[in-house]
């Protein structure tokens, strides 16, 4: 059976002058949607804050930049010499394209059994493990491009004074002695027991040395003695932009 078409009334008539008023207003309703995208897009790209390495205030590492992530001990002579004759050097002339992370921990064990009150134990004495935990809480303390001149510092030797070393910042030293001191410092190293062990439990070489986030054993001794022009070639595969 057909229906009855709807009639047709006076309310439903639309007049030429209402028709285009309803134009005009889905016009500006349109272009003002499309501004609105248009701005949020941009305000987006441009907010993207930028990293120092501690992976503290943004998501991941910069868009140009190699994340690179070294786990090391305070008193390994490995770490030492590394540190102060591979990584210090390098990244003075290539922090701008270097995402560094740094996680004082190496071959360290924590028994936490009770945990109002764990025990450490690290490769070279209870001495590295108060050390460890003072290099976290320089890390957490500090911006990074401030930190790791003062953690290299540190490395220099078995018996660099933190007192010299820390002599720039002067502002932050009582802070990072309360940390080291306290459950501050304790949590961070309990975050860095878990970063190392995501690696290898436990580690099969310290330091050991991490890209992007990928541990490659077959890359390690390149890393460690060439530590710069590993670095550079890397760079270039992945964003084919020369650093020479």
């Amino acid at each position: 059976m057909s229906r009855r078409p709807k009639p047709v009334t006076k309310s439903t008539i639309m007049t030429p002058k209402t028709a285009m008023m309803i134009g005009i207003l889905s016009v500006a309703i349109i272009f003002s949607l499309s501004a609105g995208q248009e701005i949020d897009s941009g305000w987006n790209k441009e907010s993207v804050p930028n990293g120092n390495g501690t992976a503290a205030d943004h998501n991941g590492p910069d868009d140009d930049k190699l994340r690179v992530t070294i786990y090391y001990e305070a008193l390994c002579y490995d770490s030492i010499s590394f540190i102060t004759n591979q990584l210090a050097p390098a990244w003075e002339k290539l922090r701008d394209q270097m995402d560094l992370k740094l996680v004082p921990f190496g071959k360290a064990y924590i028994d936490d059994s009770n945990p109002a009150d764990p025990v450490y134990y690290c490769q070279h004495g209870r001495r590295e493990c108060t050390l460890n935990i003072q290099h976290g809480c320089i890390l957490a303390k500090l911006p990074f491009e401030k930190a790791f001149p003062v953690v290299a510092c540190l490395m220099k030797g078995m018996r660099t004074s933190f007192d010299q070393c820390i002599k720039r910042n002067q502002t932050i030293k009582a802070a990072v002695v309360e940390c080291s001191q306290g459950q501050e410092g304790a949590k961070l190293y309990k975050g860095y027991e878990d970063d190392t062990n995501r690696v290898a439990t436990p580690l099969s070489f310290v330091p050991t040395i991490e890209v992007d986030e990928v541990y490659d054993i077959y890359e390690q001794d390149r890393w460690l003695y060439r530590f710069e022009n590993t670095f550079r070639r890397n760079y270039e595969k992945k964003f084919g932009r020369s650093l020479d």
